[in-house]
């Protein structure tokens, strides 16, 4: 039995509020359940107030063997931004916007205690595995993607990263980049030409990313789009575009996070539910308290 908890982002206070409502208590330092184990869909770092002490809570639960946990793309991030390049530079570049990302958490480890503290965090998020297949669920942080899945399978030991297999996945168009890029940030399509976006951070996007979990056959363009464009909201999607129409049609439940949802914590369908209800923009944390259900109930969410 398992209770799923969504991208947290350096809230602290409200993981901790979280775990009470689940029924977890303080022990010996760590949150723990009697019965119960959570599992964190990544993304603890960046954004938020209280970085550290969400780092110091996840990990010490799972190194506890109260939870597990896969890496989200901003500790994916963090590896590359501190990982020196063999030609020079860093996996991640440190260019303003990459900064920028990172700042609050740099912040916050800043002094010499705290940055080494910080390099033992980077070299722990390394073992985080990229997803997790237990009996009767799926847990990633973006996109379950099989076809990316059995990739990383086959290249990865128990879905950990390698050195080798980092490093090519920071050179954009190799394979080992593509299932992680989907694996971690999900899947994204090209806009029609002149169309762009601006993303949470200010940032101009050409790319959007896509409901994975729904079919486009018979969708339109802003409930397949993950951001409305006003311009395509009501049209019907065009499959003739899409270079990747695969969508999610398995009957085993999936959890993930990532995709800074608003509004009410809901299903996205019998099978799959987002747990990141964007608390680091004044939504919720979310959970779902899994008992083996294969047919995912609304009754499972948990918020605060």
């Amino acid at each position: 039995m398992y209770d799923i908890i969504g991208d947290i982002h350096g809230h602290a206070s409200e993981l901790q509020q979280l775990l009470t409502k689940l029924g977890y208590t303080l022990q010996q330092g760590l949150y723990r359940h009697p019965t119960r184990q959570v599992i964190f869909v990544g993304d603890f770092v960046d954004r938020g107030p209280q970085i550290r002490e969400t780092s110091e809570i996840v990990r010490s639960m799972v190194d506890g063997g109260a939870a597990l946990a896969v890496m989200g793309n901003h500790e994916y991030n963090a590896i590359c931004f501190h990982e020196k390049h063999p030609q020079g530079g860093h996996l991640r570049p440190h260019i303003p916007r990459n900064i920028f990302q990172h700042e609050k958490t740099l912040r916050e480890f800043s002094s010499r205690e705290g940055w080494e503290l910080w390099q033992d965090y980077i070299e722990w998020f390394k073992t985080l595995p990229l997803f997790l297949e237990l009996p009767g669920l799926r847990i990633v942080h973006a996109c379950w993607d099989p076809r990316h899945i059995q990739y990383l399978r086959q290249h990865l030991p128990d879905a950990r990263l390698t050195p080798d297999f980092l490093l090519r996945s920071a050179q954009r168009g190799t394979p080992e980049y593509h299932a992680v890029e989907d694996t971690l940030k999900g899947k994204e399509v090209d806009l029609p030409l002149g169309t762009s976006f601006h993303d949470k951070d200010g940032n101009t996007r050409t790319k959007m990313r896509t409901r994975w979990w729904r079919n486009p056959q018979g969708s339109t363009y802003q409930e397949y789009f993950l951001e409305p464009i006003e311009a395509l909201n009501s049209l019907p999607v065009d499959q003739e575009v899409l270079t990747d129409i695969w969508h999610y049609q398995d009957d085993i439940p999936v959890f993930f996070g990532h995709y800074w949802l608003r509004g009410t914590p809901q299903l996205l369908g019998p099978h799959a539910v987002c747990l990141d209800y964007s608390v680091a923009k004044g939504g919720e944390l979310v959970a779902y308290r899994w008992n083996g259900e294969q047919e995912l109930t609304a009754a499972g969410l948990v918020s605060v």
